[in-house]
């Protein structure tokens, strides 16, 4: 009895990890830019913290976020610092989030930290909604698409299937493969459902568990791969100059923006870089060896490096690339969609097709049959 308990624990631990790996994601970076700019606003009032995290909990839109502040509050109460009632829901929070607080708290310019942070991730925000927006239409016409075709497929067949069955006529081998999934899909659609959602879930497992093979198929995938590259490299240099101008270390920055990337590929890139700049070196000479980072970015870099200004540089390079990526996604939407409805037409074709094909022997087999005087 012992023994069976201890086995059913064992796989119920594995299976809410495996769940939490799938489900649990982070706070958007909507709610984190309304939660940073009313923070940063009521702050500059001189309103005090816990009265601040009250308002913002009753405020707050997202059960996740108030359950969050309302913890935090009990953590501050208890006398922890800010920052570090924020860390104990790091799972949920971003952490250039966390570690722009602690910096804020530590040179008393939390409000300044917390503007900062707004600004940060509200253009993150406005890269994502741009390239979603951008990819939805195109997304929509082909799941409408779709649906027509299954239509077709479950209610249009079958009346034909009938039809050549009742007249015993000889169909070829595309006719009878349409009829075969046809009466496949009217019967057993549950299996496809469940198939289609084992599949989605075990491939998002995969996904998480080889993140790298993972990011590099998308960064090489056509038309995707290059509007993921410069929204990468965005998000990079983003993260980066946020930091560097809240005025923390560039060796600690770039261990948050390793971690805050989202990218294997760049986590690799960045563990090279810090490995350089630790040996005193400069970030300029990685970037230009990187295949991933492109001659630009490796450029400005030296510049700033240079100068002196590194986070004004890299904000610049941000900019450019996030408006590259704005571009790119709206020329992808335009070019995308056409493809779609083609690829679509082309299945439907080739289903009437298969479908009207023995129709051209129909009289024959009729006349054969004696269904005709």
């Amino acid at each position: 009895m012992r023994r069976t308990r201890t086995f059913l624990m064992y796989w119920k631990s594995k299976l809410t990890r495996a769940a939490g790996d799938l489900f649990i994601t982070k706070i958007k970076a909507r709610d984190m830019s309304v939660l940073c700019r009313q923070f940063a606003a009521m702050s500059e009032a001189g309103i005090p913290v816990l009265k601040c995290l009250d308002v913002l909990a009753r405020q707050s839109e997202g059960g996740r976020l108030r359950a969050v502040l309302h913890d935090v509050s009990v953590g501050i109460e208890y006398g922890q610092s800010l920052s570090e009632s924020f860390n104990k829901h790091n799972s949920l929070l971003p952490e250039i989030f966390v570690n722009l607080l602690a910096a804020g708290e530590a040179s008393g310019t939390l409000a300044q930290a917390l503007e900062r942070l707004a600004v940060h991730f509200e253009k993150e925000r406005v890269l994502r909604e741009k390239i979603k927006s951008a990819m939805a239409y195109p997304l929509l016409v082909a799941g409408m698409s779709m649906l027509a075709l299954i239509a077709m497929i479950v209610l249009v067949v079958p009346v034909f299937a009938d039809i050549y069955e009742s007249v015993g006529a000889e169909l070829p081998l595309p006719t009878r493969v349409v009829i075969f999934t046809s009466a496949a899909i009217s019967k057993y659609w549950y299996v496809f459902l469940a198939t289609g959602a084992a599949a989605f879930f075990l491939l998002r497992k995969l996904a998480l568990k080889e993140r790298k093979y993972f990011d590099l198929l998308l960064l090489r995938l056509p038309l995707f791969g290059r509007l993921t590259h410069r929204a990468v490299v965005a998000r990079f240099a983003r993260t980066l100059a946020t930091l560097l101008n809240s005025g923390i270390p560039l060796m600690q920055s770039l261990k948050i923006t390793r971690n805050a990337s989202g990218n294997a590929l760049v986590a690799e890139e960045i563990d090279m870089i810090r490995t350089g700049v630790a040996s005193g070196g400069g970030m300029a000479p990685f970037l230009e060896k990187s295949a991933l980072f492109p001659p630009m970015a490796a450029s400005m870099v030296a510049v700033g490096e240079e100068s002196g200004s590194l986070d004004s540089l890299l904000e610049r390079l941000a900019e450019f690339y996030e408006s590259e990526a704005e571009a790119m996604a709206e020329r992808m939407s335009g070019l995308v969609e056409p493809l779609l409805i083609a690829g679509v037409g082309v299945l439907v074709a080739l289903i009437a097709l298969s479908v009207y094909l023995p129709l051209f022997g129909l009289a024959g087999a009729v006349q054969s049959s004696g269904g005709l005087p």
